[in-house]
């Protein structure tokens, strides 16, 4: 029994054949439009979404979390172009504070205490560390818009103790482009394959994600604390941290190499030590709060004095460096209680403006 004659294979190959014709058309067509970006931001420019918060999971934050990115892929509460004194803000999940709704993360509190001739830019991504950092410094301040900014924060310190546990050799090893990957949402269509530099292919990988969040990641953080929380519950935790002394090594390389960077620039760089609520003999209350691993899929955890002790040398090296190198530190001193974190080292709403009364306490008293 023949399923296909010659004629309807003809039929079938010409319908391909105008099929790819019209694909092309519309890749021209739609190519005109520049629908996406093609240069280097942390998120991409002019989209937001809504993160549902489920208030007696995620303690101290009252409601869902509004975010949103302006022109250049930072997450801001005016118009740059309208503002005097610019300031650009780097750093991991604590500085994009993705669980506070747009006006409460403490870059937009410290925005509002500055006055209405500051523009504090939020270029936090989650998960970014010093690695992340270096790339960010080089290729975000490079933009016309960010010329005159004089004035970079960046909160560093948790990521890179906590990712050189999870892969040491990750940490230290990733080459450029790995890293170009996470430090940015976007990055110039050069530095990509042929077909994902296709609008297409950029559509249809869009709405793909779009759907998956709808459907999934719209109470993505909700979720994660519960499944997290209740497998360190479960764990046995781990007391002894590995040898981070190359990791150590490596974080002072890339901390000098953003002070060289400023200095080239001329710009006034200040970092920002990692709070946490890891300490010793922490109330069980807190305890159950927490959700750091420090293993890879979280195959297992390290205990909370463990994780004091490493982030405690982290930030302890960062202010070295800082104090060796003329360059300005925060040592922030916050509560290690649900007044300041909704988890290990997280910002609730009382937390972020805790953060942003130290921080404009120190830019005000160092004018």
């Amino acid at each position: 029994m023949k399923y296909f004659t010659l004629s309807s294979l003809k039929k079938l190959t010409i319908l391909g054949i105008i099929f790819i014709i019209l694909l092309i058309i519309a890749e021209i067509i739609l190519s005109w439009f520049k629908l996406f970006p093609d240069d280097y931001y942390t998120m991409t420019p002019n989209s937001g979404f809504t993160w549902t918060i489920t208030p007696n999971e995620i303690i101290g934050i009252q409601g869902d979390s509004e975010i949103a990115f302006d022109a250049i892929g930072a997450r801001s509460i005016s118009n740059l172009e309208e503002k005097e004194n610019k300031i650009a803000v780097f750093g991991g999940s604590t500085t994009a504070c993705f669980a506070l709704t747009q006006q409460l993360t403490w870059p937009a509190l410290l925005e509002k205490k500055l006055g209405d001739t500051y523009w504090v830019g939020n270029f936090g991504r989650p998960g970014n560390s010093s690695n992340h950092h270096v790339l960010q410094f080089k290729h975000i301040l490079e933009k016309p818009e960010l010329k005159e900014v004089k004035t970079v924060l960046i909160m560093q310190g948790v990521n890179d103790f906590v990712g050189s546990l999870v892969s040491k050799e990750r940490y230290i090893n990733s080459d450029t482009k790995s890293l170009a990957k996470f430090a940015f949402q976007h990055t110039p269509e050069v530095d990509l394959p042929f077909y994902k530099r296709r609008t297409l292919y950029k559509l249809a990988v869009s709405a793909k994600n779009k759907i998956k969040f709808h459907f999934k990641h719209k109470e993505h953080l909700t979720k994660a604390v519960a499944t997290i929380t209740n497998l360190r519950h479960n764990a046995e935790l781990t007391n002894t941290l590995p040898d981070l002394t190359e990791s150590l090594n490596h974080y002072e390389k890339n901390t000098l190499e953003l002070i060289k960077l400023a200095k080239a620039k001329g710009i006034q760089l200040i970092f920002i030590q990692q709070a946490t609520m890891w300490k010793p003999d922490l109330e069980a209350k807190y305890e159950k709060l927490l959700l750091t691993s420090g293993f890879e899929n979280n195959d297992g955890f390290y205990s909370t004095e463990a994780l004091y002790q490493g982030m405690e040398v982290f930030n302890a090296k960062l202010k070295d460096i800082c104090n060796q190198n003329n360059i300005s530190f925060i040592d922030l001193d916050l509560p290690k209680t649900t007044d300041s974190f909704y988890d290990d080292f997280h910002f609730n709403e009382s937390g972020a403006r805790l953060v942003s009364n130290q921080i404009y306490k120190f830019l005000s008293s160092s004018k």
